[in-house]
C-alpha cells in the first residue's frame, strides 16, 4: 500500500509569532541573563551613569528655573519707572506723557499715583517702616514705561531724566548694568554646569564601554563561532546593545525617580516660596524632566555599547 504524503498548511500568523518569540528570547531574555551574570563588571557603569543622570536632571531643572528667572528679570528690567516731581506742573506732566507716547520704542505707558505707590509699598518688607517715619507720603507718582526692547531702556532713561516734570534727585528706576550682571551670572553657571556634566559624561561613557568590552572578551569564543557559521551582524551585535540598553534604562529609571522625588519634595516643602527662587518648576515639569532623564539613560547605554562593539568586536 503506497503511503500518502499530506502537506499541512502552516499558518503565516503562527510563523510570525514564533519568529517574534525567538527574537525576543534571543535578544532580550538572553541579554538580560548575561547582563545579570556579569553584574559585577557592569555595576560601576550603572553607578556612574546613574550619578551622571541625577546631576543631569537636577541641572536641567535648574536650567529651566534660571531661564524662567531670566525671562522674569528681563520683563522687570524692561519696565522703566519715571518718577514725577511732587511740585511738577500738570501741563509739564502731560507734555512728558505725550512725549513718551509718541516714542516708537515704547510699547505702553501706565501711571501710578502717590497714593497707589504708598499702597504698593505697604506690601514690600521694610518700606512700611520708611513710610511711617515721615508725616507725608514719601513715595512719588510715576509713569511706568514698558519698553519694547530692553536695550532701549538706557536711551529712554537718558531722554527723560532731565525733563522738568521728573524728580531731579531720583529721576528713574534705571540701574545701569543690573540686567547685564544677571546675564553674566546665568551664563557663567551654564558654562560651569555644561563643563562638569561633559566631564562626568565622558567618565560614564568610558566606564560603560569598558564593561561591554569585558563582556565581549568573556564571550569571545561564542562570538567567533557565530561569525564562522555565518550569523548575521545583528545577531552578533544585538545582545550586547541590549545589555547596554538595560544598564542605561536601569540607571535612567533610578535617576528619574531620584530627580522627581527631590523636585517634588522641594515643591512640597517650600510650597508658596518655591516659585520665587525656582519659577516654572512644577510637578508636571519635574515628571517631564524625569522622563527625559530616562530616555537619555537608555540612549547613553545603547550608544556606549555600539561604540564598544565597533572598537572591540570588529577589530
Amino acid at each position: 500500500m503506497a503511503g500518502i504524503l499530506v502537506k499541512a498548511r502552516f499558518p503565516r500568523r503562527r510563523l510570525v509569532q514564533i519568529v517574534i518569540a525567538n527574537l525576543f528570547r534571543y535578544l532580550f531574555r538572553g541579554a538580560a541573563r548575561n547582563w545579570a551574570r556579569n553584574i559585577s563588571s557592569t555595576a560601576p557603569a550603572l553607578g556612574s551613569m546613574a550619578l551622571l543622570l541625577v546631576l543631569l536632571g537636577l541641572v536641567g531643572l535648574t536650567g529651566i528655573a534660571l531661564y524662567n528667572l531670566d525671562q522674569v528679570e528681563s520683563g522687570q528690567a524692561s519696565i522703566l519707572h519715571v518718577y514725577i516731581s511732587d511740585g511738577a506742573d500738570p501741563a509739564g506732566v502731560a507734555a512728558l506723557r505725550e512725549r513718551l507716547s509718541s516714542d516708537p520704542r515704547i510699547a505702553s505707558i501706565g501711571y501710578t499715583s502717590k497714593a497707589e505707590a504708598l499702597q504698593r509699598a505697604q506690601s514690600i518688607p521694610g518700606l512700611p517702616e520708611l513710610a511711617g517715619a515721615s508725616d507725608s507720603n514719601p513715595f512719588p507718582a510715576s509713569f511706568d514705561v514698558q519698553v519694547k526692547k530692553i536695550d532701549d531702556v538706557a536711551a529712554i532713561d537718558a531722554m527723560v531724566r532731565n525733563d522738568i516734570a521728573v524728580d531731579a534727585m531720583y529721576p528713574t528706576s534705571y540701574d545701569r548694568g543690573a540686567y547685564q550682571r544677571i546675564q553674566t551670572v546665568i551664563f557663567g553657571l551654564g558654562v560651569a554646569g555644561f563643563a562638569f556634566l561633559s566631564l562626568l559624561g565622558f567618565v560614564a561613557v568610558t566606564v560603560t564601554i569598558n564593561s561591554i568590552r569585558a563582556a565581549i572578551i568573556a564571550r569571545r569564543d561564542e562570538v567567533l563561532i557565530m561569525q564562522l557559521v555565518g550569523a548575521p551582524r545583528w545577531m552578533v551585535r544585538g545582545p550586547f546593545v541590549v545589555e547596554g540598553a538595560i544598564a542605561g534604562a536601569l540607571a535612567g529609571g533610578l535617576a528619574g525617580l531620584v530627580t522627581f522625588g527631590l523636585a517634588a519634595a522641594g515643591i512640597e516643602a517650600a510650597a508658596g516660596s518655591f516659585n520665587q527662587f525656582a519659577p516654572g518648576i512644577t510637578i508636571t515639569v519635574a515628571a517631564i524632566v524625569s522622563l527625559v532623564v530616562f530616555g537619555v539613560g537608555l540612549g547613553l547605554g545603547s550608544g556606549s555599547s555600539l561604540i564598544s562593539i565597533r572598537r572591540h568586536l570588529e577589530s
